[in-house]
C-alpha cells in the first residue's frame, strides 16, 4: 500500500503562508506536518505528495526522495491529510481502514482515507488534488463507509500552529532526555533546571554569561549553532542548524527553523527557516516564513489594549480566534524597515515591504507605508525576484526558474488582493 499526503480547502486559511508551500510543509513544533506524518506512519509502498499544481516542481526540488502528483499508482493508498498531527490515536484509527472506500472524518474535513488505485487516475481526483478545492467532498462521495471522529487535532487555522508549538517541542524533544552532548558551552553558562532537559548537536557552542532556564521545558541547539553571550533562553525552545542567536530573550515556545538570525525578544513564536531578526524589538505569538528580514526595532502587538479576543480576515471574512494572545503571521520575503510597529493578528503577504505602523493586513508585493503620508503601492514582480536572488545568495542558494516560476504564479494569485485593497501600480516615492 502506497502513502499519500494530500492538502485540503483549509489551505486558504493560511495565506500568505500556504501561497509559497504545501501546508504539510508549516513547521509546528520541531519539524512540519510532513516529517511529522512520514515518521509516524509508515508503508510498504511509494509515498506522494499532491499539491497545487504551481508549487509542483518547487516541491520536487525540496523533496526530490518522494513522488509528487503521481496519480498513476499499482496498489491502494492510505490517504493522509497534511494538517493532521500524528499521534498514537491516530495510529489506532488507522487500523480501521482495512480495505478500500473507508474514510475517517471530523468537521466534514477527510482526516484519512483508503482507497484503491484507480480512483487516483480519475480526472476527477486529478483535479481536485491539483487545486486542493472541494477535494472533501469528492472523497466522501466516493466513500463506502464514514468515520466520524472528534478528538484528532486536524489543523484548521494558523494561530492553532502557535497554540500547539509549546506542548509540541516538549514532547518531540523527549528523545533526547539524558542525551550525551555533542556540542559545546563555555564553564561561566548558568542553567536552571534539570540538565537532561539540554541537548547541543554537532558544532554548536554557546557562549559564557549565557542563560538556560530548563524549568518550563527542554532546550534543543542545533548543529553548528552558535549561541551569544547575554543571551536568556526558556524552555521549551527549538533552535534549528546553522542559525546564529545574538543575545536578548528567547522565551518560551519558541522553534526557530534552519539558518536564521535572531536578536532582540521572541517568545511563543515559529520562524520557518532562512530569515533575520538579528536587531532588537519584539515578536510574540507569530509565525515569520522564510527569507523574511525584520529590521532594527520591528516589534509586533500580540495584546489587544482591551485584553480582548483577536480577530482576524480569514477569505474575506473576519474570523474570532478566541485567543487572548496572536501576533502576527508573515509571509515569505517580507521586509521590514527599522521602527516598524504590527498591530495583533495582521497578515503580511509575500514579498511585501514594511514602513512604519502597519494597523491592516498587507496584500503581496505592496509596500506598506501609510504613516509616512504614501498610498500602498505595487512592488513590480521583476524587482522583487532580483530581491529574492540577491537575499538567497547570501546563503548561497541560487534560485531556480521552477521557484521564480512560482513567484510569478503568487503574483497572479495574489491580484485581487491588492486591487480589493487599492493598491497603486505607480512608481513608489517616499
Amino acid at each position: 500500500m502506497h502513502l499519500a499526503i494530500f492538502e485540503d480547502e483549509c489551505y486558504w486559511n493560511f495565506f500568505p503562508l500556504t501561497l509559497t508551500r504545501p501546508v504539510y510543509e508549516m513547521r509546528v513544533g520541531t519539524s512540519c506536518f510532513r516529517e511529522k506524518i512520514l515518521a509516524k506512519i509508515r508503508v510498504e509502498g511509494e509515498v506522494i505528495l499532491f499539491t497545487r499544481t504551481y508549487l509542483e516542481e518547487v516541491q520536487k526540488e525540496r523533496t526530490p526522495q518522494l513522488k509528487v502528483n503521481e496519480f498513476s499508482l499499482k496498489e491502494d493508498v492510505l490517504l493522509i491529510n497534511g494538517l493532521v498531527l500524528p499521534d498514537e490515536k491516530l495510529s489506532k484509527l488507522l487500523e480501521k481502514l482495512s480495505r478500500p472506500g473507508i474514510v475517517i472524518v471530523k468537521d466534514g474535513r477527510i482526516v484519512a482515507a483508503r482507497f484503491k488505485s484507480e480512483v487516483f487516475s480519475s480526472p476527477s481526483f486529478r483535479e481536485v488534488a491539483l487545486s486542493a478545492d472541494n477535494i472533501s467532498r469528492l472523497l466522501l462521495s466516493l466513500a463506502s463507509e464514514k468515520l466520524q471522529i472528534n478528538d484528532i487535532n486536524l489543523i484548521e487555522y494558523p494561530w492553532e500552529l502557535i497554540e500547539l508549538n509549546s506542548k509540541l517541542i516538549s514532547v518531540e524533544l523527549e528523545r533526547f532526555k539524558g542525551r550525551e552532548w555533542e556540542g559545546e558551552m563555555d564553564n561561566s553558562v548558568i542553567i536552571y533546571g534539570d540538565k537532561q532537559n539540554l541537548y547541543l548537536a554537532r558544532g554548536a557552542f554557546i557562549e559564557g554569561y549565557t542563560v538556560l532556564d530548563l524549568r518550563s521545558g527542554p532546550i534543543y541547539v542545533g548543529e553548528n549553532t552558535h549561541i551569544q553571550s547575554f543571551t536568556h533562553i526558556s524552555g521549551p525552545v527549538y533552535i534549528g542548524r546553522d542559525c546564529v542567536i545574538f543575545g536578548g530573550q528567547i522565551r518560551s515556545g519558541c522553534s526557530i527553523g534552519d539558518v536564521c538570525r535572531v536578536g532582540g525578544e521572541v517568545e511563543e513564536t515559529i520562524f520557518h527557516g532562512y530569515s533575520n531578526k538579528r536587531h532588537y524589538g519584539f515578536i510574540g505569538h507569530s509565525y515569520i516564513g522564510e527569507w523574511v528580514n525584520l529590521g532594527a526595532g520591528t516589534t509586533n502587538s500580540n495584546l489587544k489594549n482591551t485584553y480582548g479576543t483577536i480577530r482576524i480576515e480569514i477569505n474575506g471574512r473576519r474570523c474570532d480566534t478566541g485567543r487572548t494572545f496572536i501576533g502576527a503571521f508573515i509571509g515569505d520575503h517580507v521586509k521590514s524597515a527599522i521602527g516598524t510597529y504590527i498591530f495583533s493578528g495582521k497578515r503580511i503577504g509575500v514579498s511585501s515591504h514594511l514602513y512604519g505602523v502597519v494597523s491592516e493586513d498587507v496584500p503581496s508585493f505592496t509596500t506598506y507605508a501609510r504613516r509616512l503620508g504614501v498610498k500602498l503601492t505595487e512592488i513590480y514582480l521583476e524587482s522583487a525576484i532580483e530581491v529574492a536572488k540577491r537575499v538567497m545568495s547570501r546563503r548561497g542558494i541560487n534560485i531556480s526558474r521552477s521557484y521564480e516560476d512560482m513567484l510569478r504564479k503568487v503574483f497572479e494569485i495574489t491580484e485581487q488582493d491588492r486591487l480589493k485593497a487599492q493598491v497603486s501600480k505607480e512608481r513608489l516615492s517616499i
